[in-house]
């Protein structure tokens, strides 16, 4: 906790206004509670990637009312379908997106989880930090927490760095924590708890992100039951359940799209045997326990 504070203190001497990147998830909750208890009063500054969920910014807007401080809401300009089309698809993780980019360049479409996180929250906060006059803005991202990309970047740039893209240092006080440690300091300290995560999300960001959508960790599966209207207009109404299976399958769009038209449609599929689009993966990892119907049946 004191290494924290001080990674706080240093970027706080190095910068004259600063903003904290809240996304309501449990690691910004405890990053905007040791802040403030250390005095500080930053503004909040929340990027709607317009595919959060539901609760999210009533849960944020009541979080920023609880401390007193204030919350600026930035967005960027496409839509999600839109930067999909343009960039690629959220499916994989960043750098398996990217490993996976290179060996399927024959494919009919692309994944790129790093442009849609650029695109959709990381650029939008950023340019509001600026907009506000801010020179610092602090984000509750951990090391390894997200993939190994993140994981050499934090041990390659440190706890404070300085985005020359953006102009303005970007500070990550918890990059050392474990999920233990964030699971500890929120019960011992009562912070608020995002909704969703109390259903069963694992992680509380865009609902679509199909980085955890493998045996160990699927989103697409958590959000089909705690979210069904959402986790419908992926898969059917944008047409994603299509990607889904082709990257399962290792396949084009064209050939997944034939297949499933075979099979009645992507809705009757999505009504009748929806778990085909919980996991990226067609085989489980060894060792691996479904807990759920197989994917076959």
């Amino acid at each position: 906790m004191e290494l924290t504070k001080a990674i706080i203190q240093e970027a706080m001497d190095k910068s004259k206004k600063q903003v904290i990147s809240f996304s309501g998830g449990g690691d910004s909750m405890v990053l905007v509670d040791i802040i403030t208890n250390m005095g500080y009063r930053p503004e909040l500054v929340y990027a709607d990637s317009q595919m959060e969920y539901p609760e999210t910014l009533p849960f944020i807007r009541e979080v920023a009312a609880a401390y007193g401080l204030k919350l600026n809401v930035a967005r960027g300009s496409r839509t999600p379908y839109e930067q999909w089309m343009r960039q690629g698809w959220p499916m994989l993780g960043k750098m398996a997106a990217r490993i996976w980019m290179q060996k399927n360049k024959d494919k009919d479409f692309k994944c790129d989880v790093s442009s849609c996180c650029r695109a959709m929250k990381i650029a939008p906060a950023r340019n509001m930090t600026k907009y506000l006059g801010a020179d610092l803005q602090f984000t509750g991202q951990r090391g390894s927490q997200d993939d190994m990309l993140r994981g050499l970047r934090a041990f390659k740039d440190g706890a404070i760095k300085y985005v020359k893209a953006d102009k303005i240092l970007v500070c990550s006080p918890l990059i050392g924590w474990t999920d233990t440690m964030i699971r500890r300091y929120t019960k011992q300290n009562k912070l608020p708890v995002h909704p969703a995560k109390k259903r069963g999300a694992q992680t509380i960001g865009c609902m679509y992100c199909g980085g955890g959508a493998q045996y160990d960790n699927s989103g697409y599966r958590i959000l089909r039951t705690s979210n069904p209207e959402e986790w419908w207009r992926f898969m059917v109404t944008w047409r994603g359940g299509e990607i889904v299976l082709a990257l399962k399958y290792d396949v084009t769009q064209a050939a997944a799209r034939q297949a499933i038209k075979q099979l009645g449609g992507l809705e009757t599929l999505a009504k009748e045997r929806p778990w085909v689009f919980d996991f990226l993966r067609l085989n489980p990892l060894a060792g691996y326990d479904r807990g759920t119907r197989p994917i076959n049946e």
